[in-house]
């Protein structure tokens, strides 16, 4: 696998930017011409920090979040969402000045091709956003066991730069969370594993509406003892913010 970088543009807005940079005008430019991803009049393309982290094993997480950050900072891309699920976080980038780096060719490779070995175009864009349907409401018990950990492996990377630990203690937990969540879905007569799955990404989206000593307990032994409440300050949280919503709209 083989990186490499415009001298010129790594002058103007730093060496590590100039690296993902050449990756987002890869791969919009791919997109532009196959028509894909077009959202807004702009070109996008997606990939979570995770996935970022497998294409660049030179860079940590952390510096992968710092990088992004600078080419934001600095007007190169934007971030958007076109993920139809409302709880996939999967992040959107577009460059800012499309004409010039796609249309135009600026700081591209000769004939607007980036030198990437075949296997590298085959695994760059596998990190697709969340379907909105599973595609098999009918996974086993470790499927869902392991999706769960998966989702909460993101939410410690996104919360603390750091992953998951799951010890026995912790394992046994989260088979307890999964088995909750899914005997209240199968009340509500939905898909006991889809609605498991979809109730565990809906709290940590919203981890942030709860109060301050509930986000504290961030072990899976902590929230297997507090998810009735977590689930019931989200609820809350989200009705007290849909009347304010609806009070300001009548003084606009």
């Amino acid at each position: 696998m083989e990186h490499s970088f415009d001298i010129h543009l790594a002058k103007e807005i730093g060496l590590e930017e100039s690296i993902l940079m050449k990756h987002f005008i890869f791969w919009i430019s791919k997109n532009k011409h196959n028509g894909n991803n077009l959202h807004d009049d702009r070109t996008w393309t997606y990939n979570s920090v995770s996935a970022f982290d497998g294409l660049f094993p030179y860079f940590t997480k952390k510096q992968i979040r710092r990088i992004l950050k600078s080419l934001l900072d600095q007007g190169m891309i934007i971030e958007g969402n076109y993920n139809k699920a409302k709880y996939d976080r999967t992040k959107w980038y577009a460059i800012v000045d499309e004409t010039s780096f796609v249309d135009m060719g600026k700081w591209n490779c000769p004939n607007g091709k980036m030198q990437m070995p075949k296997k590298e175009i085959a695994s760059a864009q596998t990190d697709k956003p969340i379907p909105y349907k599973l595609p098999n409401s009918n996974s086993n018990t470790n499927t869902i066991y392991k999706s769960s950990i998966d989702l909460y492996n993101d939410f410690c990377l996104d919360h603390f730069d750091a992953p998951a630990k799951i010890d026995g203690v912790q394992g046994k937990a989260m088979k307890s969370i999964i088995s909750y969540l899914k005997s209240v879905s199968k009340k509500k007569g939905s898909d006991p594993d889809k609605g498991a799955l979809d109730s565990l990404r809906y709290i940590f989206s919203n981890w942030n509406a709860l109060e301050p000593f509930l986000q504290k307990q961030v072990k899976l032994s902590q929230i297997n003892s507090n998810l009735v409440n977590i689930i019931n300050q989200i609820k809350d949280g989200k009705k007290q913010s849909n009347i304010a919503e609806e009070i300001l709209a009548k003084y606009k």
